[in-house]
């Protein structure tokens, strides 16, 4: 009887760790879903990943969904359709402050976008641009033009949106009012910022990021990584291992300069001036840590652009936009 009880104990026991084993490798086998855009800062690190198989190295099944646009990226963000995407901080910022559970939870890069003129422009400094027509890239509400206005209002006592007349384009079409003298200045898209001036027809009247270190320090984060408070909760573990992918594809880039070159070719930059020029003006920019004090930097960030821009695009700073619990 006892023999009958005890093998029956066993079985119990075997059928309790069977289950949950089982339910071990489900959660293993949750497949991260990453939202990013084709093009641009974030696809190059993706990419590196990718090719070295980081993720995989550190067990994160993955989907990646292709996106074309910041705009609909963020919607996707926001509206959880993806696990987590490479979003605009200011637009993250807005998402949680109109009730999404938005958590930034890593920032990615700062702006490697310049203001540029023309070669032969009498424009010598960015306050000489008052009263002007300057082309923007990027739409009034993105966190590149978010930027820009801050540094105009902070340190070169300008409202961009009352002291200039802000023209928004694509960037041929930004190149195309630049040549004809319709516009002053523009501040250009990632890849424009880089390539654009090789040409020797255009000069960099200012660079976001370097301006933001020059006046204060440490650059914010303009694309984050960025989850949603539900996902967080139920999957740390998925988190902490994507965390660890991104970390080791940082590192890797900043140690293997080859990754340029073959990055360079799938967006058509293929000169050696030109790749050296976007290993140049990107590498920097890729976040080195996420800590209290880089959080700090975004907040005051955003702090300035809810003061510059209004309740229309930022009408607060919300509570819990970013954590550092994810660290590796």
């Amino acid at each position: 009887m006892l023999e009958r009880i005890i093998g029956s104990s066993l079985v119990v026991s075997l059928l309790w760790l069977l289950a949950l084993a089982s339910s071990a490798d489900g959660a293993e086998a949750k497949k991260l879903t990453l939202g990013i855009l084709t093009s641009g800062s974030q696809d190059l690190i993706h990419n590196v990943m990718e090719r070295q198989k980081f993720l995989l190295k550190h067990n994160v099944p993955y989907e990646r969904i292709k996106i074309l646009n910041p705009a609909p990226l963020h919607l996707f963000i926001a509206e959880k359709k993806v696990d987590i995407g490479f979003g605009g901080v200011t637009a993250m910022a807005r998402a949680r402050a109109e009730g999404k559970d938005m958590v930034i939870f890593y920032g990615v890069f700062a702006p490697v976008n310049a203001v540029l003129v023309k070669k032969d422009s009498p424009i010598q400094s960015f306050a000489a641009l008052k009263g002007k027509r300057i082309g923007n890239f990027g739409g009034p509400g993105s966190a590149t033009t978010s930027m820009l206005m801050a540094i105009a209002k902070k340190w070169h006592g300008m409202n961009l949106q009352r002291d200039t007349e802000l023209i928004t384009a694509p960037g041929p079409a930004l190149v195309g009012l630049l040549d004809r003298d319709q516009l002053a200045a523009a501040l250009v898209g990632n890849q424009e910022s880089v390539t654009l001036p090789l040409t020797g027809k255009y000069r960099v009247l200012l660079d976001l990021s370097g301006e933001w270190e020059k006046r204060a320090g440490r650059a914010p984060a303009t694309v984050t990584l960025t989850t949603n408070e539900e996902f967080a909760k139920a999957n740390p573990d998925l988190l902490r291992r994507y965390l660890r992918a991104f970390v080791e594809t940082v590192q890797y880039i900043r140690t293997h300069s080859e990754v340029w070159k073959s990055y360079g070719e799938t967006i058509g930059v293929t000169g050696k001036e030109e790749i050296a020029a976007l290993q140049k003006t990107w590498g920097p920019r890729i976040l080195e840590k996420w800590d209290r004090q880089q959080m700090e930097v975004q907040r005051d960030f955003l702090e300035a652009v809810k003061e510059i821009l209004g309740p229309k695009v930022l009408k607060t700073v919300p509570e819990g936009l970013m954590t550092d619990a994810y660290n590796p």
